[in-house]
């Protein structure tokens, strides 16, 4: 009967530890793909609610002007109004908003305002559009 020393049997391999570490990356890797994934949908989800916020803010500051000033001057035509850029400053980096409105009229004392903000991230354009009637207040 041989005799087999314990020195022999005990720990692991070359071969063994290198299988390991392999799984390991591979698992570490595909972990590290999720984070990326879930920072750049967090970061797109991020600059939409930054694009609704700003086309709600202009939307406030036209109402805030008056029916006068944005309504067109003659009825069933459109004033298409200049496109106003901003940025945005979302996680350090500037990524620019572009805002397009028009006011259509749609009857003497009512019009429709349309805001467009449109904004890019990683070469694909997205926009958010807003339509809201606008009435003129009877005395």
């Amino acid at each position: 009967m041989p005799i087999i020393s314990s020195r022999n049997n005990s720990g692991f391999t070359l071969i063994e530890v290198m299988v390991a570490m392999v799984i390991m990356m591979v698992g570490m890797l595909g972990l590290l793909q999720a984070i990326n994934l879930a920072n750049d949908y967090n970061l797109r989800n991020q600059l939409r609610d930054e694009a609704v916020y700003t086309g709600e803010k202009y939307l406030n500051e036209l109402k805030g002007r008056g029916f006068n000033s944005i309504a067109p001057v003659s009825p069933a035509t459109s004033v298409t109004f200049p496109v106003i850029s901003t940025a945005s400053r979302i996680r350090g980096s500037s990524k620019k908003l572009l805002i397009q409105t028009t006011s259509t009229s749609l009857a003497s004392d009512t019009l429709q305002l349309l805001i467009v903000v449109n904004w890019s991230y990683k070469g694909v354009t997205y926009e958010n559009r807003l339509t809201v009637p606008f009435s003129k207040l009877l005395n």
